[in-house]
């Protein structure tokens, strides 16, 4: 059974007179990103001052994410609020800002679920752009996103394009990311028009690759069953669940 998510909600607070934190450079008055959820949640609406550096944190990672929605009137500075983040990351005793993402990411999907967790990734992935760890992290939270929708084609699209940009041997996820582009690919055949080159793909990230006891035996059904339709629930691994 899933565990349950907690609300939350991302507030754009101007950084005026009564909203000054210690953080903030001396000269800054627009708006700064604040995640709110939980129990702090209900406080925050009912006027009590309950924001602290880890709502700052998430609130930078969140509303810096190309899946975050901003309205116009809202007005920030973009290198100020990573000036911010750096802060966090020092104060929170962080020697990259890969595991200050990798460590925020993991610990708000274990709260607030995939989508928010996969919206701070993809923050990550501008911001670390080398960053192996932090790609395969994301196939993993768009694989999970996946079980939840009907219409996948362009999920499974962006971890193929994906793959080839990772450093299989910087990551410990490896079989199961080389996984996740395979299916993604034989997914991807079976529901559209498209006739992905899985040969080509089998040779590079599947054979002498795949040895897990759980992820082999699937790839073999799959290679064994070339006109068999597969559903993403019968693609996924364990641990999915």
């Amino acid at each position: 059974m899933k565990k349950e998510i907690e609300p939350y909600s991302l507030w754009w607070l101007p950084a005026g007179k009564d909203n000054r934190y210690y953080l903030f450079p001396d000269d800054y008055y627009d708006h700064v990103p604040w995640f709110i959820w939980g129990e702090n949640l209900k406080q925050f609406k009912a006027g009590a001052n309950c924001l602290n550096e880890e709502c700052l944190l998430k609130g930078i990672l969140y509303g810096l994410s190309p899946s975050t929605t901003i309205v116009s009137s809202i007005i920030f500075d973009k290198e100020v609020l990573l000036t911010i983040l750096g802060r966090l990351q020092e104060g929170y005793g962080f020697e990259s800002r890969e595991q200050l993402i990798l460590d925020t990411a993991l610990n708000i999907r274990n709260i607030n679920g995939v989508y928010v967790a996969s919206a701070i990734l993809r923050t990550g992935m501008n911001l670390v752009p080398e960053s192996s760890k932090i790609k395969s992290d994301y196939i993993v939270s768009l694989w999970e996103i996946a079980c939840e929708k009907k219409d996948n084609a362009s999920i499974y699209t962006e971890i193929i394009e994906l793959i080839p940009d990772i450093d299989l041997e910087d990551i410990s996820t490896k079989e199961g990311i080389c996984y996740y582009g395979f299916c993604s690919m034989l997914l991807l055949n079976q529901d559209t028009n498209l006739k992905l080159d899985v040969d080509k793909y089998r040779a590079q990230y599947i054979d002498g690759i795949i040895t897990h006891e759980e992820i082999k035996p699937k790839v073999d059904i799959l290679l064994n069953n070339p006109g068999k339709k597969f559903t993403h629930k019968e693609l996924s691994l364990d641990h999915d669940d």
